[in-house]
């Protein structure tokens, strides 16, 4: 009998995580009735051998599983809300799009409660706190988050609170003192900032495993605005305040220039032997070579290569390395690749790498991705992405096409 993979388990999981409560029982009941003998057997293990370690738990390990569960649930559900819209699917969700996703996540059931355990004075207080905090982001948010705002007026109260606290979070520095809150207000801004954080991180993971692209460069994003409190990766205010930010650490705003290509893997491989038998290092995208045009099922190589032009000219300072961060990483970017479908079917991920720097000197990061092309002959188009889940501002993408020949080899008799 086949057994699942490591991926395909891994897949499983996160898709599980992607249910709502009542639709992973319902899968569970009908994997259980598909099951084999055997597979019943195994999966009644395995939910027994779940229930022995929960009851052998200490309270401390109890509570630590049950936040980690809770923490996979939330993500779920906002994976869940990220998926692409089949009416739509080459849409690019908004900021407001992730930030409704965001509140989706069954943790804000205790804010919600909160609020409502609130009587008298004390309510209405609240009640006048996201009154006011609706009405200054009415009026100074950018355009495209007071229309996705106003579009959220039928979410129901809970879910506009919910999405008026993360849109707090944006624009709080910049609204100053021109809103004034208490500290319940305040401790539930905070609240909500720090299960925002946990679930963009722990989406972070779940999201590439689903190949949604948009919907991945879409949280990277938004992850960015949320641990910087800035509003816009284009707003020159804002890439002002990140660039004083990253001066107090100091360091250089990031300056970038990206260079793609494609290439047959065979060719590529050349090259690079090449360059090592001459003990040169020039890199790969120094030759301005045509695009790849490969055979059906040959494999080609699509070739990245990030340039920093803000290297610094002073080494890298020798603290670098702390608990926190025990790699030593003073920059780091995720480079997706993006296969361009047809109209009316989703683009896809192809290929996710991250592209750190550990040496501020640093002038080049390079990347490949390889691949074995399409059987179908055609024009195909791939769009490289940088982005950065930590800086405002610095994102940016390179379109490199290969084409597939007809393969007019006649087949062997």
């Amino acid at each position: 009998m086949a057994t699942m993979d490591a991926a395909t388990m891994q897949a499983a999981q996160t898709a599980a995580l992607m249910m709502t409560p009542q639709q992973r029982k319902a899968e569970l009941e009908k994997a259980m009735r598909n099951a084999t003998p055997q597979e019943r057997k195994q999966m009644e293990k395995q939910q027994k051998e779940m229930q022995k370690m929960w009851e052998s738990s200490s309270p401390e390990e109890r509570a630590q599983i049950a936040a980690q569960q809770q923490i996979a649930r939330d993500a779920g559900a906002f994976c869940h809300a990220m998926r692409p819209d089949p009416d739509d699917p080459g849409k690019v969700p908004s900021t407001v799009d992730v930030l409704n996703a965001i509140t989706c996540c069954t943790s804000f059931e205790a804010l919600h409660d909160n609020i409502k355990s609130q009587e008298g004075d004390d309510k209405k207080k609240v009640i006048m706190a996201f009154i006011n905090l609706e009405r200054w982001l009415l009026e100074n948010a950018v355009e495209a988050d007071v229309s996705g705002l106003k579009a959220s007026k039928d979410a129901g109260a809970e879910k506009k609170r919910a999405l008026l606290l993360l849109l707090w979070i944006l624009y709080r520095v910049k609204a100053g003192d021109a809103v004034e809150l208490d500290a319940r207000m305040l401790g539930y801004v905070e609240g909500t900032k720090r299960l925002a954080t946990k679930v963009l991180m722990q989406a972070q993971m779940m999201l590439p495993q689903q190949r949604w692209i948009k919907a991945v460069l879409a949280t990277s994003r938004l992850s960015a605005l949320v641990v910087n409190e800035l509003w816009s990766h284009d707003d020159a205010d804002c890439v002002e305040r990140m660039t004083e930010s990253l001066k107090q650490s100091e360091l250089n705003y990031p300056v970038l220039k990206l260079r793609v290509r494609t290439i047959l893997e065979e060719q590529a491989a050349k090259e690079e032997l090449a360059i090592q038998e001459l003990g040169k290092s020039e890199a790969w995208l120094d030759s301005e070579a045509a695009p790849a045009s490969a055979l059906p099922k040959q494999f080609v190589r699509m070739q990245i290569e990030l340039t920093r032009l803000h290297t610094s000219e002073q080494p890298t300072p020798g603290d670098a390395v702390t608990p926190d961060n025990p790699q030593g990483i003073l920059e780091a970017y995720w480079m997706y690749v993006e296969g361009v479908k047809p109209d009316g079917e989703p683009n896809v991920m192809i290929a996710a790498q991250p592209m750190v720097v550990k040496d501020l000197t640093t002038t080049t990061l390079r990347a490949s991705v390889k691949f074995e092309a399409p059987p179908q002959p055609d024009e195909y188009t791939l769009i490289a992405h940088i982005s950065s889940t930590t800086v405002v501002g610095c994102d940016l993408s390179g379109t490199a096409t290969f084409t597939v020949q007809e393969d007019d080899v006649p087949p062997l008799m």
